[in-house]
């Protein structure tokens, strides 16, 4: 019996033994990396903001005057021209046809006109000596008049012949870009048919559209800013157009804005981002992205983000949604940095690495 508690002793102090060696081990501290914005402030300005795309000031559609078979394109999208460069031909056989046709009625006109004035000169002459009347040559006057008109028109048809055949030839009216053409070789078109359009060089301006439950606050902006996708830059603009009528198809309103310090790499057909600057109202309410809302047991709550890039839970008032956007209207101080994304899976005093900060509340500037 005494050997039995020995052994269990012996045991007893070896499993002591070995949870002495083991070291304590200590739970890792887990750092959720989080988006955030800044909350605004209760007097700053209101935004909005569309998208927008860089336009010439002035964008011309060529079309042919003519009608007529696409006998050769001379450019493609995308080719700088000069003002007057060939861009397409027409066949022009019908239209020289009509000109050798109108050339010959303006001689046979020169003809009569030349023998009408003949016969004048020889009604004269037998009026002298009395083998005919006055009248006679009143009349064939009257017919030296009739011949000099024919011949006019004559001429006329023949200047406007011609010019129906030099139409067969589509020309740039303006240095620029054809930012498009349809013109394709066999092609028959109308006259005034659109074919080409050219982007003329100068002035850039970002095109737009407006819907119709914001065009008047966009009369009403103290300013905008363009911001280019390609590079970053942020460009001041000042709004040149704003239809009065909504497009059939989209329902929006069509606007534009005039670049101010556009340079040569502000290239037509960039995307831009447009931001309307409104007058801010004072009492204002600064608005959250939805997504930064945290609801529970019916109270709203937002994460707000110390110094020591720690989280804590703040209470809020909330108000209005306006699209994505929610009005804070209590309990939020402007510049504290809010968690956008991912609320539910915070816990108080967790510690957070910044990422990129997304698009501030629409109330902030």
């Amino acid at each position: 019996m005494t050997r039995h508690y020995r052994t269990l002793a012996l045991a007893s102090l070896l499993m002591l033994a070995l949870a002495g060696c083991k070291e304590d081990v200590k739970p890792v501290e887990e750092i959720r990396p989080v988006r955030y914005v800044l909350a605004g402030s209760s007097n700053s300005q209101d935004s909005q903001q569309f998208s927008g795309e860089i336009r010439a000031r002035h964008e011309s559609q060529l079309a042919f005057r003519v009608g007529g078979k696409v006998l050769e394109r001379r450019v493609n999208a995308g080719d700088s021209v000069k003002k007057g460069q060939l861009l397409a031909v027409l066949d022009g056989s019908d239209y020289q046809l009509d000109t050798s046709a109108k050339q010959a009625q303006l001689a046979a006109a020169q003809a009569d006109l030349a023998q009408q004035e003949a016969d004048l000169k020889r009604y004269r002459e037998l009026l002298t000596q009395n083998f005919i009347s006055a009248a006679q040559v009143e009349r064939q006057q009257t017919a030296v008049q009739a011949a000099r008109a024919r011949l006019q028109q004559a001429q006329a048809a023949l200047s406007a012949s011609r010019n129906q055949g030099n139409y067969t030839a589509l020309l740039a009216d303006s240095d620029g870009v054809i930012s498009s053409i349809g013109a394709e070789p066999g092609m028959v078109v109308a006259a005034g048919q659109p074919v080409a359009r050219l982007a003329a060089n100068g002035e850039r301006e970002v095109a737009f559209q407006v819907p119709e439950n914001a065009v008047d606050a966009l009369r009403g902006a103290s300013g905008f800013k363009v911001k280019l996708w390609a590079d970053g830059r942020e460009l001041d603009a000042r709004l040149r157009e704003l239809a009065a009528d909504a497009d059939g198809a989209t329902r929006t309103y069509a606007a534009r804005l005039a670049l101010n310090g556009s340079d040569a790499e502000v290239r037509l057909g960039m995307t831009a981002s447009v931001r309307a600057l409104l007058p801010g109202q004072p009492g204002a309410a600064m608005r959250l992205p939805l997504s930064a809302i945290l609801d529970e047991q019916g109270k709203h709550y937002v994460w707000v983000i110390n110094a020591q890039q720690q989280v804590g839970r703040k209470a809020v008032t909330v108000g209005a949604i306006d699209g994505d956007s929610i009005a804070i209207t209590s309990g939020l101080r402007g510049g504290e940095k809010v968690v956008t994304a991912g609320v539910h899976l915070l816990r108080d005093g967790q510690r957070v690495t910044l990422l990129e900060q997304t698009a501030a509340a629409r109330g902030q500037q």
